[in-house]
């Protein structure tokens, strides 16, 4: 019995970890002047400086999540998640939709 606990508490703990969120950064070229909150691919962004930062159930950096992020606080020098940032070039093609 004890046995089938622990195997299913360990089934748990990854299971959790699998559907877990993951943090993403936008780091802005113009920083802000006061802290600001934003809604951006159905989610709060909360902004301070030149860093806004959200948790999104996904893994992976994508140019369409960065394109939505611009569209609200202007052009970004870097956008990244715990994993992986924007390569320089997919960088480019989301400020190509930057607020002015």
């Amino acid at each position: 019995m004890i046995r089938i606990l622990t195997l299913t508490a360990a089934a748990l703990a990854f299971a959790g970890t699998a559907f877990a969120d993951t943090q993403f950064t936008a780091t802005l070229e113009t920083p802000m002047v006061e802290e600001e909150s934003i809604i951006a691919e159905k989610a709060l962004w909360d902004c301070n400086g030149d860093t806004c930062t959200t948790e999104l159930k996904r893994k992976s950096v994508r140019v369409s999540t960065c394109k939505k992020v611009v569209k609200e606080v202007g052009r970004l020098s870097a956008f990244s998640n715990d994993n992986e940032a924007l390569s320089a070039e997919d960088l480019e093609r989301c400020n190509q939709v930057a607020k002015s």
